[in-house]
């Protein structure tokens, strides 16, 4: 239970009232070339942000968001768009309401009546490295993050982002929390613990709950990612990669956890 700016009692939003209002957005923090500023920050503003909107804190259905050194921040509300390279997909107005369960069927479909043929874009890894997205006197503290890793490292990070996102679009919501950091999960599920209108807790619930509905076309464009390059340093790394639209380039966090990349927010930044 968590208290409001006059004290009074708030707890997280129900996913209609997530529905109804803005919330403020989830941005990567600023990063130098030796280490994250702020890094635990992209975990706990999720869970910052549908507190500030339990305690009426939105302001009148308005994101605040709040630009950061090194990022144009790509914004995800407390109720996640579904923005995966970035596309703020608007909720699908003819679709109809989700069923409870977000497992696919025998058929492949899920709860949200697509299949992964239905809205994965394939993914592309064609590297080239980071320097293809330094500007001359612009803030490149991501593209000069730790140093460059190898093809095969790209790969593998490349897959876990893309996998996030495609498990996203077919709301295989379990799947989804399994790509992500033990730090991001565990603020997702704190937030279902306390979030007096969910009756299942944990991760993949919370997702379900929260994940706006979309069209299959516009699914289709936040599974969109042509990775390029994969900057690393200790357990912290950024997938940097172009997505939809307009090839947009963008900054995924990633943590090395038991040797395999794990997803570190709910969706990336575009390079600014």
């Amino acid at each position: 239970m968590q208290k409001g700016p006059g004290g009074e009692s708030c707890t997280p939003p129900s996913p209609s009232q997530a529905g109804r209002e803005g919330a403020p957005t989830n941005t990567i923090p600023a990063v130098t070339k030796g280490g994250t500023r702020l890094i635990a920050a992209l975990a706990a503003t999720a869970l910052v942000a549908l507190l500030l909107v339990a305690c009426g804190n939105s302001d009148s259905g308005s994101s605040d968001s709040g630009s950061t050194p090194g990022t144009n921040a790509n914004e995800t509300s407390a109720q996640d768009n579904g923005s995966g390279g970035g596309t703020e997909g608007e909720n699908d107005a003819g679709g109809g309401e989700q069923e409870q369960s977000g497992s696919p069927d025998a058929s492949g479909k899920s709860s949200s009546g697509f299949s992964a043929a239905e809205v994965e874009t394939p993914l592309k890894v064609s590297g080239g490295g980071s320097a293809q997205f330094r500007t001359k006197g612009g803030d490149n503290s991501i593209q000069e993050y730790g140093e460059e890793k190898d093809e095969s490292e790209l790969q593998e990070a490349a897959e876990a982002v893309h996998g996030f996102f495609v498990a996203r679009a077919t709301s295989d919501w379990a799947k989804a929390c399994g790509y992500l950091s033990k730090a991001m999960s565990e603020q997702l599920e704190q937030l279902a613990a306390s979030s007096t209108e969910l009756e299942d807790k944990g991760c993949a619930p919370f997702l379900e709950a929260f994940t706006s509905k979309l069209s299959a076309s516009a699914w289709r464009e936040t599974t969109a990612v042509d990775a390029r390059s994969l900057r690393q340093e200790g357990e912290q790394a950024f997938l940097i990669y172009y997505g939809e639209p307009h090839k947009t380039a963008y900054a995924m966090p990633l943590k090395v956890e038991d040797g395999q990349f794990k997803v570190g927010a709910l969706s990336a930044a575009a390079l600014g």
